[in-house]
């Protein structure tokens, strides 16, 4: 079995970002990168509140560290449901994603 956590519902369920500790690394295959704004609250957001890593308030560098300090490969996967996104171009928004999520890694994990 593997859990499939993503940055967003760590924020949403009210998981503590050192629970990530508590998960043996083989178990956390596949890890989804987003972040969330401040507002709405963690009560009323919503999956279409997802934004760009590095866009909101998620505490990006502490969750990067903590699935580093597993030493086991993660795969980090982009994952949002904003519709001001799917209103975009795909390409735009995969390419946009994907160096979001480069610079949020690279400025833990230099």
């Amino acid at each position: 079995a593997a859990i499939l956590a993503d940055v967003y519902h760590l924020h949403k369920g009210g998981s503590a970002v050192e629970s990530l500790a508590l998960v043996d690394g083989n178990a956390l295959p596949v890890f989804h990168m987003n972040d969330y704004p401040g507002v709405p609250g963690r009560e009323s957001i919503a999956d279409k509140d997802r934004i760009y890593p590095g866009n909101g308030t998620a505490p990006l560098n502490a969750i990067l560290q903590l699935l580093q300090k597993k030493n086991t490969p993660i795969i980090l996967s982009l994952e949002l449901f904003n519709r001001d996104y799917w209103r975009q171009d795909a390409l735009l928004v995969a390419k946009t994603g994907l160096e979001k999520m480069k610079q949020a890694v690279e400025k833990t994990i230099p």
